[in-house]
């Protein structure tokens, strides 16, 4: 969504507005938006401008009530986003350790389950292990954080890789072939069931 679009809601929902975030998901940079509170009525009026657009919409008690239902998203979009307009309402956006750890395990155990249903659904296996990996990064970001608060989480995959299997005793090996683009169709079933054995025992460490 380009800035002009972004402009145009503004000026419409100004005084509903909380803040514009630009969120960087993969390639992607995707515009967050938080409003006081859902109007549809008034979102109605700007239909036009969300049109075939990526974005999220968040109330503000999705932020203040929501730590301990979906942290991991709001974590990631917390620490990869810049602020375009309003207040920096996720910069006060604290979570218990219990609930990340519950949170990490909820999203590992979800995993396991879209990983089976993925693979016997899908043709186009390629797009379906590069949203496994992109999945990944967040739960790596915040099980390491979870070790240790204070860590500096680094932005380049490989080494994000090495710091997480140092810190929980893992093999991300098989991840290393999807970062590289070096996985042969007649590969994909082993490599499908190493990785949910993989998520499998990360769950349980977790």
């Amino acid at each position: 969504m380009g800035t002009k679009k972004l402009q145009e809601i503004i000026a419409v929902l100004r005084d509903w507005l909380v803040s514009i975030y630009l969120y960087q998901k993969g390639a992607d940079e995707i515009p967050v938006f938080v409003v006081k509170d859902v109007n549809f009525v008034l979102l109605d009026s700007i239909r036009p401008l969300f049109a075939r657009e990526r974005f999220i919409i968040l109330t503000q008690d999705n932020i203040s009530q929501g730590s301990d239902v979906f942290c991991l998203q709001l974590l990631n979009i917390k620490n990869h986003s810049d602020l375009f307009y309003g207040s920096n309402i996720l910069s006060n956006f604290k979570i218990e350790k219990t609930d990340l750890r519950a949170s990490l395990e909820l999203d590992l155990r979800n995993k396991c389950v879209q990983l089976r249903e993925g693979y016997l659904s899908q043709d186009k296996w390629k797009d379906f292990l590069k949203h496994i990996l992109l999945g990944m990064q967040i739960v790596r970001e915040w099980a390491l954080l979870l070790k240790s608060p204070d860590m500096k989480i680094p932005k380049d995959m490989k080494e994000l890789l090495s710091l997480f299997d140092i810190a929980w005793s893992c093999n991300s090996q098989n991840f290393y072939y999807l970062l590289d683009d070096k996985v042969e169709e007649w590969e994909i079933p082993a490599l499908i069931h190493r990785i949910h054995v993989y998520l499998s025992d990360l769950c349980n460490k977790i």
